[in-house]
């Protein structure tokens, strides 16, 4: 008699570049990945040589049975769906990549990726739908909010807020104990010494403001 499998069943939102990064750090112990969901490539075709499953979650039938992580990396595309997976009651997972080190006391939310040789220290509170990409230093205390992307091999000093939506690019380093407002765009390179204001573009060596967000 076949044994029936006890892993669960994980569909990944979204068939672009950032799945490649989502697959390579998941947990193929605890998960058994069944395919794509997007609304680009056509269903029934094939992406990383897993299928196409559906354009759209309430287009698949059964969603309800799956687990759910959104493999995309655009903040904007990305709220939407994961908007749409609660709206559904359906569950969604965080990806923490085996060589990236979580102290035990810090809090994720859920839809949370952390990469590649990521570190996330003490007192760190993390909301949902958040990406803390490869190499990224989350140092003690930090707060970074939902639907946030704190790009590869960024830098938060100790106590650093990061408001919801805000987009902190690579290898930024931001000085610990300032702000980074709601909906802010931190450059890539930028070394932020002085608050961040909401919907705001600063970027440079000290980062300076660029312009407002519409």
């Amino acid at each position: 008699m076949q044994q029936r499998s006890t892993k669960e069943k994980l569909i990944l939102i979204g068939a672009g570049g950032y799945a490649k990064s989502v697959l390579d750090s998941l947990d193929f112990e605890k998960y058994e990945f069944c395919g794509f969901i997007d609304n680009f490539k056509p269903e029934g075709s094939s992406h990383l040589g897993y299928p196409v499953l559906a354009s759209a979650v309430q287009d698949f039938a059964e969603c309800e049975n799956y687990s759910y992580f959104i493999s995309i990396g655009d903040n904007t595309h990305r709220l939407e769906k994961f908007f749409k997976l609660q709206q559904l009651g359906c569950k969604i997972i965080n990806v923490v990549d085996k060589t990236a080190l979580v102290s035990k006391h810090s809090t994720l939310g859920i839809g949370v990726f952390v990469g590649k040789m990521a570190i996330v220290n003490s007192g760190v509170t993390v909301g949902d739908n958040v990406i803390i990409n490869t190499k990224s230093l989350i140092e003690h205390g930090c707060f970074i909010g939902n639907h946030c992307n704190i790009s590869t091999n960024t830098t938060l000093n100790g106590d650093v807020i990061v408001e919801d939506y805000a987009f902190v690019g690579s290898s930024s380093v931001i000085n610990g104990q300032l702000r980074i407002g709601e909906s802010a765009l931190v450059g890539s390179g930028a070394v932020v010494i002085r608050n961040v204001e909401p919907r705001t573009v600063v970027a440079g060596v000290p980062a300076r403001y660029i312009k407002d967000i519409k």
